[in-house]
This record gives C-alpha cells, sequence and structure tokens, in this order.
C-alpha cells in the first residue's frame, strides 16, 4: 500500500486526502494508516490539507517501481592478481565463498568516501581508492535462470595496515567466480567513472 501512495507522487507535487483515496480505490481509515506511517517515517509530510514528498525523500523517485533493477556495488581489490584480501562470505547468493570485499554507494557519495566507509566498517582497514579498474554487468544464474543482477564498480585500494593476502590461483575454485575473473582479467586496466552534477527545480 505504501509504495502504491508514494507512486502518485511520481507525477504530482502535493495530493489532498480524498486525491489519493481516489486514486487508490480504498477504505479511508486503511489509507489514513498508512498516510501516518509515512509520515511518521519522515517519507510523507503534510502541509495543511496537502501530502507531499519533501526534497529529503526525492531520493526514493527511481526505486518507485514495480520493475527489479540490477544493484550497483563495489568491489574493492586490495593486492594484485597473485595476492588479495578476500573475506568468507555470509550472505546468499555465493554464502561460504571467499569475495572481494564490497557493498553498496551510498546516496550523496563519492566512489573514494564509499571504498573508505566500506573497508573501515566491515573489515577494520584504513585505505584509500587507487583507482578505478572497470564497471560490468553480472548476471547471477541458478538452474539456468538469472536470479540476480549487479552493476560491479571494481575499483583497487591500498592500506598501510597490516592485511593477510590469499593466494588468488591456490584458492580459485572457493572465490566467488566473478570476482576471480575480476582479479585476473581486471587489475591492471583503469577507467573513469564521471561525476555528474544536476540541478532540478521541480
Amino acid at each position: 500500500m505504501e509504495k502504491e501512495i508514494l507512486k502518485l507522487f511520481l507525477k504530482e507535487n502535493k495530493l489532498k486526502f480524498n486525491e489519493i483515496e481516489k486514486s487508490l480505490k480504498t477504505r479511508s481509515n486503511k489509507l489514513n494508516y498508512h498516510l501516518k506511517k509515512l509520515i511518521s517515517k519522515g517519507i510523507l509530510e503534510k502541509e495543511k490539507e496537502f501530502y507531499k514528498l519533501p526534497e529529503t525523500s526525492e531520493y526514493l523517485i527511481p526505486y518507485i517501481s514495480e520493475k527489479n533493477s540490477p544493484l550497483p556495488v563495489i568491489l574493492i581489490l586490495i593486492g594484485n592478481k597473485q595476492k588479495a584480501f578476500l573475506y568468507k562470505r555470509q550472505k546468499r547468493p555465493y554464502k561460504n565463498f571467499l569475495s572481494l570485499p564490497g557493498g553498496r554507494i551510498l546516496i550523496r557519495e563519492k566512489i573514494s568516501d564509499a571504498v573508505k566507509r566500506i573497508l573501515k566498517s566491515k573489515h577494520s582497514i584504513n585505505a584509500t581508492l587507487q583507482k578505478i579498474n572497470s564497471v560490468s554487468l553480472e548476471h547471477v544464474c541458478k538452474n539456468k535462470k538469472i536470479i540476480h543482477s549487479f552493476i560491479l564498480i571494481f575499483v583497487t585500494a591500498k592500506t598501510k595496515d597490516k592485511i593477510e593476502l590469499t593466494n588468488v590461483i591456490q584458492k580459485k575454485s572457493k572465490i566467488i567466480p566473478s570476482d576471480y575473473k575480476l582479479i585476473l582479467n581486471d587489475s591492471n586496466k583503469k577507467t573513469t567513472l564521471k561525476i555528474i552534477n544536476s540541478k532540478t527545480k521541480s
């Protein structure tokens, strides 16, 4: 219900209760419950008789859709194609495989800031971005069906901390296949990822 409410604000800046009720064809008490919930979360705000999506919630607009989109993630290489920092993954897919450290980019975050945050918060490693190696689209298949899609931003970082590196070739069978390919094929590559700052008035 909450996603259906938010969809209405893709085209309208503000809406009255009866306009939302009419569009969704739902009971007023049910609608009132979900509107209050969205307001308490800070996603919607009420101004007199109008409900509106504040600027702080506009980041949600690209995600208000029934379509599933590839998830952009950063994968970070510390080391080289022979030896790299890897950890045992605890989440699906690829649970118990050795993985490059990585994670999502947060809103308003630069790649360099994301690299620092991910390595520090997840692995207690102080590191800085060295270069962006490559950008790839990965499809994860199971039983001949694509179950996940990721946009992989593969980067190299450097650290002065003492960390244990894994022999990549020896542990090939235990490393996530896409991570292994990136380490082996893209470690020496370099690309750029432009940051475009745009403004909107609406």
